[in-house]
């Protein structure tokens, strides 16, 4: 007897948050769809401005582009923005913003730069397009500052504003103290890792005594695990050794299996719990469907361009069963529960996470070979990934298809916001 998980759910356009919604819109990244400037007249220009989070086009209106586009951000903030300063930078094909915003108050709009009592915030973004680049940098600087909008921002960017503006007050003073350049970088980097302990902290008491662990990370701003240091959106992240950060991304058909592999930072040195063995073992006699080695365990998710999140896991683990075509609605459900209620921590996946595994198995029967599991995975390292792909069978339209659909299931998580 074969077992189709779900009916698929069909694409949908991010919706307005209203009273219906089930969970509120609160993410500090958020992501632009299209920005489109016009001039009207000769002193006059138009921005038009899609997010993904709403299904409504956001218009402002001002005597530059800037101030357009700064119109139009204000809609998304609590109070309407003005611009304290600018730079931008001309790299080939690309633009870096650098910008500095403020809530328009009596005291900001009669003063030129530093108004006094105006909260203000910084942003950088680089884009292929000026308005693009703009755009972003303005809506990471008001998140900065705590004044996007309480569908947007962050519920912790208060506290860690205020943080990071005694860090930088700390930094400043030891800057103009008379000691060597060697000892300074030494007291900066003693100074810094006690305010990142303080954040961590901060943010593991905060997950321990949440009532709904599903929006943690709603929280806080995710975008500086998005965007690399120029504030370009990341497709990839592989040069880094901290597991929870580190994706392969798609958009990368012509590296070779073995280079991504290699960029892989080794897992926690713990034993394999016996109970995961049982199950997930090929060599085990009580394995599911979808068991497979540790070596092509990685390629698969190499192929599939997932990180190594339990979200990550949930997907790739679901795939591996997919490709089988034909699964038991009893072998489906009871290793969801085993997932879910046996397994113990790091392999265990929560609930709120597991609609990433339904997804994966959806995703597995319509795209790769059959029992792609079972393919000498490892032995394809040296290929280039388009032809590894190939060969697994997976369609990448597929397979984009239903990364978003997991971005809708699942909204706002690390794993799902850096999907493409």
């Amino acid at each position: 007897m074969s077992f189709q998980p779900t009916k698929p759910l069909p694409i949908q356009p991010f919706q307005s948050p209203d009273e219906n919604h089930a969970t509120p819109l609160r993410v500090a990244t958020v992501e632009v769809v299209t920005v489109d400037v016009c001039q009207l007249s000769e002193m006059q220009f138009q921005c038009r401005l899609q997010l993904r989070q709403t299904s409504d086009v956001l218009i402002g209106e001002g005597d530059t582009m800037l101030s357009a586009i700064t119109a139009a951000v204000s809609l998304i903030c609590r109070k309407p923005l003005q611009i304290i300063s600018q730079r931008i930078r001309k790299f080939d094909s690309t633009y870096q913003c650098v910008v500095v915003v403020s809530e328009q108050t009596p005291v900001a709009k009669s003063s030129a730069i530093g108004a006094s009592g105006a909260t203000q915030g910084a942003g950088r973004a680089l884009a292929d397009r000026e308005e693009f680049a703009w755009t972003q940098a303005i809506i990471l600087a008001a998140n900065h500052a705590g004044l996007l909008s309480r569908d947007y921002r962050a519920n912790h960017q208060k506290e860690l504003r205020n943080w990071a503006s005694e860090l930088a007050n700390e930094i400043s003073l030891l800057a103009s103290d008379k000691v060597t350049p060697e000892s300074s970088t030494i007291e900066a980097e003693g100074l810094i890792l006690d305010y990142l302990n303080r954040a961590a902290s901060a943010a593991v008491i905060t997950a321990v005594n949440h009532p709904k662990p599903e929006t943690i990370l709603s929280l806080f701003d995710t975008s500086a695990w998005l965007y690399d240091r120029h504030g370009r959106h990341r497709d990839s992240y592989t040069d880094t050794d901290l597991w929870l950060a580190w994706y392969p991304g798609i958009d990368n058909d012509e590296l070779t299996v073995d280079d991504v592999i290699r960029s892989m930072p080794a897992a926690p040195a713990t034993a394999i719990p016996w109970i995961v063995k049982l199950f997930e073992n090929p060599n085990s006699r009580l394995r599911f469907r979808g068991a497979i080695d540790l070596e092509d365990h990685d390629v698969m998710h190499v192929l599939l361009g997932r990180g190594l999140q339990d979200q990550d896991e949930a997907f790739v683990l679901g795939f591996a069963m997919g490709t089988a075509k034909k699964i038991s609605r009893l072998e489906y459900h009871v290793f969801k529960f085993l997932m879910a209620r046996v397994y113990p921590e790091p392999y265990r996946i929560p609930s709120f996470l597991q609609p990433a595994f339904d997804i994966g198995v959806r995703c597995g029967q319509q795209t790769g070979v059959k029992d792609l599991y079972k393919h000498g995975l490892k032995d394809w390292r040296g290929l280039k990934l388009g032809e590894a792909r190939r060969r697994a069978g997976i369609d990448m339209t597929v397979l984009r298809e239903h990364f978003q659909i997991e971005q809708q299931e699942i909204p706002f998580t690390i794993a799902s916001l850096r999907l493409p």
